[in-house]
């Protein structure tokens, strides 16, 4: 049984949570790639790329890494409604084709739904 689209409570964005707390290092990317949710449709996970690019491999190596503590602290931060982050692969080095510095951060996100 499904229920219809909307019995189901909101869901904060997830890319722009990730986003939000990323800018402020610069040359950040951010997408999602997958996302599931399971009955009672109270949290979703979302899989989320970070993509880290710098002027050298070493500065985006040391940027990937501040990223990567950043969002494993998004759970003790309660407005961010995120109840779990996990790292699915990452980081790895990926220079882009033009063999500009690049390094990719995969992790799965977890989210509350709002009270309605």
């Amino acid at each position: 049984m499904t229920l219809p689209a909307d019995h189901a409570p909101p869901l904060p964005d997830v890319e722009a949570i990730v986003f939000s707390a990323l800018k402020d290092l610069g040359g950040i990317s951010v997408f999602a790639f997958d996302a599931g949710a399971e009955w009672p449709y109270v949290s979703e996970t979302v899989a989320i790329q970070v993509d880290v690019h710098a002027s050298s491999k070493k500065r985006s190596r040391d940027r990937v890494y501040q990223a990567r503590q950043i969002l494993l602290r998004l759970p003790m931060e309660p407005a961010t409604r995120v109840g779990l982050v996990k790292i699915l692969s990452g980081p790895l080095w990926l220079p882009e084709q033009d063999g500009a510095p690049r390094y990719v951060l995969r992790v799965g996100v977890t989210v509350r739904a709002f009270r309605v």
